[in-house]
């Protein structure tokens, strides 16, 4: 008996980029496949994004309860989270017949190896130091919540959710972004509220919207061209909030956000699409034209301009500076106190007992070249992985890659913010930023393992061209 089969289409994953799509259009984009291994969340996937959402309410603070600085409720967040991950344990020790567990773990300890031990060394340090030196003002929360990162990419490999698990994780991010940049904007209750430190939550964002697809495959109806125009107007809603910012970080991130989405999508589409083009030039102008106008306007009104506080700044970084330079190995092993007082100028904060402005200089400060060569490690491999296994070929791309490249200029643009301000400090908001780099890391380590699977010879005799017949034969 003899059958045939005829898979004709087949989208190539991997390998040459863009070698079969350039002939394609704009429209296609909305017929790929919008969600990929789409499954229902269950009770751990719940509790685990669950976490994440109340972190990202703590931030947006809505009602100005300070949650995130209260100590019985700053915390709960991540406890929340690490229960759902919990349980998603369980459950897959239980219940999994194929006992992949094991598998999965080795695969997350060897991707994020540096920043385990990395954060390990810096729990380890503070609980010495607030054992044996009395200092309760330590780096613990900046390890535990690093930890966190490998959790998070657990869960994404071992969960049947996981698309749906980071669709709604961006979802529940956009919705409450939307919220901070209208709020930032309008000031309608007069607070003058202003979300730094989370610009490489926010403007990323846009990343997002650029490259997901509608998931309708009637592109010619109404409510695709609604549903691509709504996108397009997300897109630049969320890279104008660059512009609410105000702040010099919300600058950066938004030109980074920028370049990542050119080099992602939009340089395809404008070579792909007319439409496209004309829109791009004539934006391009109209930016250009905004720019020298604005440029002229705040040379006249300096005060207008984010300052960036250079002296006080620089007076935080030499202190760390010279932390670094008393013990450039090792540093202090984690065992130095999180924040200084500061007698120079009057602060009000926290009676002026504040972090350097620099997560990156504390790392050398407290750790030296030993914990900055962790940290810059830890990211390299992370991002070899990504790069490798979710963030190459396939255009037009499902949900979830989509997602990935998101949560990769999240990541990035993160480190662009913590640079210049102390976020791995404050529980919620480094919750967020750790989270979305495991779950960076979780999709990578999915696809990897997907791509390995459809890689293995699988003892038909099949050849591959426009279309492919594969023949069985039975005796």
């Amino acid at each position: 008996m003899s059958a045939t089969y005829n898979t004709s289409g087949a989208t190539n994953l991997e390998g040459d980029v863009n070698k079969h799509d350039q002939p394609k259009r704009l429209t296609n984009r909305q017929t790929t496949n919008p969600v990929s291994d789409s499954s229902s969340l269950m009770m751990s996937d719940y509790w685990f994004l669950a976490g994440l959402i109340l972190a990202l309410f703590y931030v947006t603070d809505p009602f100005f309860w300070r949650l995130d600085k209260i100590g019985p409720t700053k915390h709960l967040p991540l406890i929340i989270s690490v229960c759902g991950v919990l349980l998603s344990n369980v459950g897959t020790h239980v219940f999994n017949t194929r006992r992949l567990s094991v598998t999965h773990s080795w695969q997350v300890l060897k991707a994020g190896l540096p920043l385990i031990l990395l954060g390990i060394w810096i729990v380890i340090g503070s609980l010495y130091t607030r054992k044996f030196n009395g200092i309760h003002n330590t780096f613990i929360t900046v390890g535990l919540y690093m930890l966190f990162a490998f959790l998070a990419a657990r869960i994404v490999i071992i969960s049947p959710a996981r698309a749906s698990i980071v669709r709604t994780y961006l979802i529940a991010a956009a919705t409450l972004g939307v919220f901070m940049v209208m709020r930032m904007a309008t000031n309608y209750d007069g607070m003058n509220v202003n979300y730094h430190e989370l610009e490489a939550l926010i403007i990323p964002l846009a990343v997002y919207f650029a490259l997901r697809p509608s998931g309708l495959k009637n592109t010619s109806s109404l409510k695709s061209n609604e549903k691509r125009y709504s996108q397009v107007l997300l897109v630049l809603f969320f890279l104008s909030a660059g512009l609410v910012f105000r702040k010099n970080t919300g600058f950066l991130v938004l030109l980074f956000t920028l370049m990542y989405i050119w080099i992602a999508e939009w340089r395809f589409r404008f070579s792909e699409n007319i439409t496209f083009r004309f829109w791009t030039i004539f934006w391009v102008f109209i930016v250009l034209i905004s720019g020298v106008v604005a440029a002229g306007y705040f040379a006249q009104q300096q005060s207008l301009l984010p300052s960036g506080n250079p002296e006080y700044r620089m007076l935080t970084y030499d202190v760390a500076w010279n932390k670094f330079m008393s013990s450039p190995i090792w540093g202090t092993s984690f065992t130095g106190q999180a924040t200084e007082k500061f007698t120079a100028y009057t602060i009000s904060s926290a009676q002026g007992n504040l972090a350097t402005h620099s997560d990156i200089l504390d790392i050398a400060a407290q750790g030296g070249v030993i914990a900055l060569s962790l940290w810059l490690w830890g990211y390299l491999r992370v991002a070899r992985i990504g790069l490798r296994h979710a963030l190459r070929g396939q255009r037009p791309r499902d949900d979830m890659r989509a997602a990935a490249h998101t949560l990769a200029c999240m990541s990035v643009a993160s480190i662009v913010v913590y640079a210049f301000n102390p976020i791995l400090l404050q529980p919620a908001k480094s919750l967020l930023m750790w989270g979305q780099f495991g779950m960076l890391l979780g999709i990578s380590l999915h696809f990897a393992k997907k791509n390995a699977v459809e890689a293995e010879p699988t003892g038909i005799n099949a050849t591959n061209t426009n279309s492919t017949t594969i023949e069985l034969s039975h005796a």
